[in-house]
């Protein structure tokens, strides 16, 4: 396959503008400087912080209280209650047991290399190389899914000195190498050690803070981090065994390894939208200068497109979950710690994997949700006396699933049960019974505690979740006209407790584990409050009908049930599409923060609306106003759920099947006249190809693991389609 760049003419100005490798469990971000070359080092677990008890029982006791006062709708005194007592022990994630994501330190390369000529750098997201070339000097890096290294070749530099800085930790340098060792602080807190390692022709020599190289034709660097996070074995042992089966194999091989690597999952789904070749010759950041003064680049929303499907490569797979980052972050303490935010930027991170096909490279978001599940029990149990686990606002690798330090945010109590749809939607993409019964225990555990924790609403007679709040939004109190987020059955939790409790039910009779649980949901599914519509025509967010505090915030989380669920839909409930869209409406003319993930949520609402105009105006917003020079997405600062919220919304444009039918074009974007899809997966184990011109599919095919019907909305006609039988595809080259 050949390659595709982000390309630049001039070094980064800072660490906005670097290029980032990895390999999911090592990140890499490459300045491309000349005399001064910084390679900014990251590992998934460096973390601050350690286990603690954060489950606090004064919230269990304090739960009457708050509830009675919250159904006589006594809100100022149920939120003062609720900040006392909904709230975790100690200050959360402010705290120092909760930690933060921490770099691991940068390696610095000086070296009296001439004045450069002739200055190019670039990415190559097809391979996973970085490169940057200028006089006679070529540096070659990527960093290594096989082997979890970086490489780093470096050629016609002269002279070169190789510091390492990263704040609390200790630097040898000597016999071709630094090691780099530290400790966090606190009980049970991890160690690490960084090891580099130089091959060279020349001379290598060590002072106290240097390694100096001298008369070097070539040199190779060799660096791996390691922790202690949930391991027995020595970090620094890892390192070297790492970089010792990557030194036999030799840069080219650990080069090409990669590059294999990268490629085949690229090309896994492929997108072709022509662009213009003039464009695709300048520089990057150069062309999105020219989106951001108002210019449209069809060929630089593909290679944003496929810049998110890399950045999901380099930084999913690996112990843990990509992080707020992915797996990047140049700080000691990265911003909102760098955690597992999941009022949905951890979800949202996940969102292109099955589509894409890289749902092996999901394991470690399986296995967080089974960590996080196990630790929610506790939280479940002591702050609320039920069974089964919760998980809210926050999460971290330490188990972290108590309420937040403040309700206002904090107290959104169906984190965990959002995080169990990715479970349920690898069962639909792929239909593996035994990755179902391997997490039916997440799914149960989850149900349960809402069978446990919901309670009838007096004035409504509804089931409601009480005491939450709708994700970091507030309301008017109608009383004092004052600012008020503590709440009851919000319209997001009553969305996810109901699919939950609907693919709870559809998953018990996939395993054959129906029982007592699942009669009980049955019963009380139906009295969970309905998705409605508010007085000013949109989706209404709170039980009731309050004025809003910020009309134009960030969340629109009362649209969880248009997207990524699926009970607002245009053709089966048009009247809250249409209070969707005055949602949507509203919020936009009210302005507010919708940058980053917050925007591309909305390129992902009006693909759902199969509104291609908005959704294309929202992703060249995302282009405009929230993205980097480097095409990470800018909130700000950087966060990278961004990027993979966008290209799930270029996704959701083109192809959906969560209706059960198969639709193509949903929502093109207009100035896509032409194109092609290859091999996207959709629900039911298909995989679907197509072109497109001028808005109108002009082929497809469908293949399937087995005989079945399915049924294809294109062009304005829906029809059934027989997978014909041996052959399990169907082809339509004349449509």
């Amino acid at each position: 396959m050949e390659g595709e760049f982000l390309r630049y003419r001039e070094p980064a100005s800072g660490w906005n503008g670097a290029l980032p490798l990895g390999s999911g469990t090592l990140g890499m971000m490459v300045f491309g400087g000349t005399g001064r070359e910084e390679l900014q080092l990251n590992e998934e677990s460096l973390w601050s912080g350690y286990p603690a008890d954060w489950d606090a029982p004064e919230c269990r006791e304090a739960l009457p209280e708050m509830r009675r006062l919250l159904f006589e709708r006594k809100l100022r005194t149920a939120e003062a209650i609720c900040k006392k007592s909904l709230i975790c022990k100690g200050k959360g994630s402010d705290d120092p047991y909760y930690g933060s994501y921490q770099t691991a330190g940068s390696l610095i390369i000086e070296s009296d290399a001439p004045e450069p000529s002739g200055y190019t750098r670039s990415l190559d997201i097809r391979r996973g190389v970085a490169e940057t070339r200028f006089g006679h000097v070529r540096r070659v890096h990527t960093v290594s899914h096989r082997y979890q290294v970086t490489a780093s070749r470096i050629t016609g530099s002269g002279n070169m000195r190789l510091t390492f800085e990263r704040e609390n930790c200790a630097a040898a340098y000597g016999n071709g190498e630094i090691v780099i060792t530290g400790q966090n602080p606190g009980p049970g807190a991890m160690g690490f050690r960084t090891v580099v390692c130089v091959e060279t022709d020349g001379k290598v020599t060590a002072s106290e803070s240097a390694l100096h190289i001298s008369g070097a034709g070539a040199v190779t660097i060799w660096t791996c981090t390691a922790t202690t996070y949930q391991t027995g074995d020595d970090p620094e042992d890892v390192c070297r065994r790492r970089i010792g089966a990557a030194r036999r194999a030799g840069f080219d091989a650990v080069l090409a390894d990669e590059a294999a690597f990268i490629s085949e999952a690229m090309g896994r789904c492929d997108l072709e939208l022509p662009g213009d070749p003039a464009l695709s010759a300048l520089p990057t950041d150069r062309r999105l200068e020219r989106v951001r003064a108002g210019e449209t680049d069809t060929g630089l929303c593909k290679l944003w497109f496929d810049f998110g499907k890399y950045l999901f490569i380099c930084s999913a797979p690996g112990r843990l979950p990509a992080n707020l980052q992915g797996v990047w972050s140049k700080d000691m303490w990265t911003p909102w710690t760098g955690d597992y935010h999941i009022n949905i930027n951890l979800q949202m991170n996940y969102w292109p994997m099955e589509a894409l096909g890289l749902s092996d490279l999901g394991e470690n978001l399986w296995a967080y949700f089974r960590f996080l599940s196990a630790h929610g029990e506790n939280t479940a149990r002591v702050m609320y006396g039920c069974c089964g686990w919760v998980a809210h606002t926050l999460s971290n690798p330490w188990g972290f699933t108590a309420p937040g330090q403040d309700p206002d945010w904090g107290a959104f109590l169906c984190g965990g049960a959002w995080c169990c749809r990715h479970i349920w939607e690898h069962w639909l993409y792929t239909g593996d019974q035994d990755f179902l019964r391997e997490n039916w225990p997440v799914i149960r555990g989850a149900a349960l505690f809402f069978t446990d924790f919901l309670v009838e609403d007096p004035k409504t007679g509804y089931l409601v979740t009480v005491p939450s709040n709708s994700p970091e939004n507030s309301y008017l109190d109608p009383e004092d006209g004052g600012k008020i987020a503590v709440t009851l059955g919000p319209a997001m939790d009553s969305q996810i407790v109901r699919e939950l409790f609907s693919y709870t039910l559809a998953c018990a009779k996939v395993l054959g584990e129906e029982d007592g649980l699942t009669d009980k949901i049955a019963k009380l599914l139906p009295r969970l409050p309905p998705t409605r519509i508010s007085s000013m025509g949109t989706i209404q967010e709170w039980l009731e009908d309050y004025e809003e505090w910020e009309p134009g915030h960030r969340h629109i989380s009362q649209l969880y049930g248009l997207f990524p669920g699926e009970e607002i839909d245009p053709d089966a409930t048009p009247e809250l599409a249409r209070a969707a869209r005055e949602t949507l409406r509203r919020r936009l003319s009210h302005g507010g923060g919708h940058t980053g993930w917050s925007r591309a949520w909305i390129v992902n609402f009006y693909a759902r609306l199969r509104d291609g105009a908005e959704a294309e105006h929202h992703l060249y917003a995302l282009l405009r106003k929230s993205t980097l020079p480097n095409l990470f997405d800018n909130h700000p600062p950087f966060q990278i759920d961004g990027n993979f919220g966008g290209t799930a919304g270029i996704l959701e444009c083109l192809v959906q099947s969560h209706t059960g039918a198969i639709r193509l074009l949903p929502a093109l974007p207009p100035t896509w006249e032409r194109g092609r899809l290859t091999d996207v997966r959709v629900r039911g184990g298909l995989t679907v190809s197509f072109a497109w011109k001028n808005g109108k599919v002009t082929d497809f095919s469908v293949v399937s693991p087995d005989d079945r019907d399915v049924v294809l909305v294109y062009n304005g006609d829906k029809r059934t389609v027989h997978l014909r039988t041996g052959k399990n595809s169907v082809e339509d080259n004349n449509v």
